[in-house]
């Protein structure tokens, strides 16, 4: 007996001296991330932040502002990137008259369109008047599918491609894939619009829905974003939960995708309620494209209805964010911010708020983070949000999420299914669809 009790405390005491010198190790075990900053390449020291807007309407199609007349409010409200984006029409300069489309370019029939003078052009590009900042005229800017119901709209830039451009309802694909051709890059406009998910949030979250960009993104690079607020965040209210649903389908693949703010202004209200803040070394052209394309920016609107309130209109200036700092080490990511007035930090993560204040650990949220994070301030002036920071733990394949595939139908069906897409592939039909479904009238 006596040598089975001393065999058994010397089992005891080995287990319990195994576990006392494992227990450090697992409880200094922690996620660590690898973090893709959209901010790295800023020089906080040295580069500018550029008021942009590169979503705007003339008389040249459906606004009803003459083109003069836009650049000057824009230049007034202090913007320094401007991009006319008529409908079916390329901007070839604000002191040139374009080439307008038969349908919407009516206005070319019944009243006088004078492009800016070559005098008053330069002055505003050059800033003559506004101490040297000069307003930046975005070449060839555009809005595709310009006749088109269901408002599958794309804004094109830089390559020219679009011009008296129709468009087919419900193809977004044609003018991403034109303009990537030509040269160029694209982004999506309001694309809550296209199932007017403002009515109904579900649709906002529906994969056959979400399956339409996800399948763009995912096969052309050119095509940067989705606007997430777009002129009083009417249309776009859930537009912010379609970026989401998005990114949570494409950044686990390795593709991240960047939230756009404008005003989509077709009439004087609508100018300055939004805006891009362009992080750039200087305000040229080849450097707009660039922060475009590596999501250098941040989206803005002086209103954002789920987030802010429905009564909410910002009034004054945007939080600005003066410098990110991103510790690997730590697995920190630290906004310094300033602001005329009090400010809320949120960091979202999945379409949720999982934290507030200048600063977050990752570790500390590991539990409810997927693969990324973004931030969001809040103060009078309205709302600035931060493009996604990637978070990689090593586990991406986790995060993994799978849109339904195509049900297979007999033949039949399946024909008669396409003869309905035919009909819905056109304003008539298109317009019949959007009446009686998605508009719920």
């Amino acid at each position: 007996m006596k040598s089975i009790s001393k065999k058994l405390i010397s089992i005891v005491l080995s287990v319990l001296m195994v576990a006392t010198i494992a227990l450090p190790v697992f409880a200094e075990e922690t996620v660590e991330y690898t973090i893709t900053n959209p901010y790295e390449t800023v020089d906080w020291d040295t580069w500018g932040q550029y008021k942009s807007m590169l979503h705007a309407h003339t008389l040249y199609s459906d606004g009803e502002m003459d083109i003069k007349d836009v650049v000057e409010e824009y230049y007034a409200q202090d913007y320094d990137v401007l991009a006319i984006t008529d409908h079916g029409v390329v901007n070839k300069g604000w002191d040139k008259k374009p080439e307008m489309l038969p349908l919407i370019g009516y206005n070319q029939y019944i009243k006088r369109l004078t492009p800016m003078s070559a005098e008053r052009y330069a002055e505003i590009t050059s800033g003559a008047d506004r101490d040297g900042r000069g307003m930046l005229d975005v070449p060839l800017g555009i809005e595709m599918n310009g006749v088109v119901m269901r408002k599958n709209h794309v804004n094109g830039f830089f390559c020219g491609y679009g011009q008296g451009l129709w468009g087919i309802e419900e193809d977004y694909e044609t003018p991403v894939a034109e303009t990537e051709k030509a040269g160029g890059i694209s982004f999506i406009d309001h694309p809550g619009d296209f199932y007017a998910a403002h009515h109904d949030i579900t649709r906002a979250k529906d994969p056959e829905n979400l399956k339409i960009w996800a399948d763009i993104f995912m096969k052309y690079k050119s095509c940067v974003g989705i606007e997430v607020y777009n002129e009083g965040d009417s249309v776009a209210r859930y537009d912010r939960v379609i970026w989401d649903q998005l990114l949570m389908y494409t950044v686990p693949r390795g593709r991240v995708i960047w939230g756009f703010s404008n005003d989509d202004s077709h009439v004087l209200s609508t100018i300055g309620l939004t805006a891009e803040m362009m992080l750039m070394p200087e305000n040229t052209v080849e450097n707009l494209r660039t922060a475009m394309e590596n999501g250098t920016f941040f989206a803005c609107s002086t209103i954002s209805k789920v987030e802010m309130g429905e009564e909410f209109e910002g009034t004054g200036d945007y939080a600005k964010v003066t410098r990110i700092d991103v510790d690997e080490a730590n697995d920190t990511i630290t906004a310094t911010i300033e602001s005329t007035t009090d400010y809320t930090v949120e960091w979202v993560a999945d379409g949720e708020v999982i934290a507030t204040g200048d600063s977050i650990n990752l570790r500390d949220y590991s539990d409810v983070i997927g693969s990324y994070v973004r931030f969001q301030i809040k103060n009078e002036g309205g709302i600035v949000l931060s493009q996604p920071f990637v978070c990689d733990d090593g586990n991406m394949e986790d995060c993994m999420i799978y849109y339904p595939e195509e049900p297979e139908y007999p033949a039949i069906v399946e024909m008669f299914l396409k003869f309905l897409e035919m009909l819905r592939r056109n304003i008539i039909g298109e317009l019949i669809y959007r009446a009686a479904v998605l508009d719920n009238i």
